[in-house]
């Protein structure tokens, strides 16, 4: 398994992974607006723990933890950039990392104007690698709102299995919700790459 230090260094110099349609990259500050433009539609945040941006410095705020985490070499995710025109269309990242127990947990958003593409589960696909190969992880996780059915659809053809409801797991926007939890193994990877 990897050590803290490995671990540390391995999120300070967050490697770029590509795809044939994507590059995942590290954030950087000039990309405030781009990010503004998908965390500021509701419809993109409906299903997520966090609130649309109504301005663009929650947004920069986001950003500096972001940037933040990556000199600290603690988890934060890639931005995900489309190859054919270098543009900024979600973001992708591994997070609740419990060293100890191999185990990681997966996020991601994506702009509503890219939905429906794959670009979701092409990313999915490259950041899954990376857990398993990179952070030699045994078990992924992935958490989504049992109305999310897009997201459901990205985490089933990716190959990660609904284990079940965690009921009432999150209080978010102002209630209590339940979310479907979903993962993979290592070696079900192995299997559906």
């Amino acid at each position: 398994m990897l050590d803290r230090k490995k671990a540390a260094a391995l999120f300070r110099r967050l490697p770029e992974l590509t795809t044939p349609r994507l590059r995942l990259r590290k954030f950087k500050r000039g990309d405030v607006r781009d990010i503004f433009a998908y965390a500021s539609d509701p419809q993109v945040t409906l299903y997520t723990p966090w609130e649309h941006h109504r301005e663009l410095e929650t947004t920069r705020n986001f950003l500096d933890t972001i940037l933040a985490a990556y000199r600290q070499g603690r988890p934060a995710p890639w931005a995900i950039v489309l190859r054919e025109n270098n543009s900024l269309i979600g973001a992708i990242g591994i997070r609740n990392w419990t060293m100890e127990h191999a185990r990681a947990e997966v996020g991601y958003v994506l702009a509503r104007q890219h939905w429906g593409k794959g670009y979701a589960s092409e990313a999915l696909q490259a950041v899954l690698a990376f857990g398993f190969s990179r952070m030699e992880l045994n078990r992924i996780e992935a958490k989504c709102v049992p109305e999310n059915k897009g997201s459901i659809r990205v985490l089933e053809k990716s190959g990660l299995r609904r284990e079940g409801l965690l009921r009432e797991v999150e209080f978010c926007k102002g209630k209590f919700g339940d979310l479907n939890l979903y993962s993979i193994l290592r070696h079900e990877f192995d299997v559906h790459d």
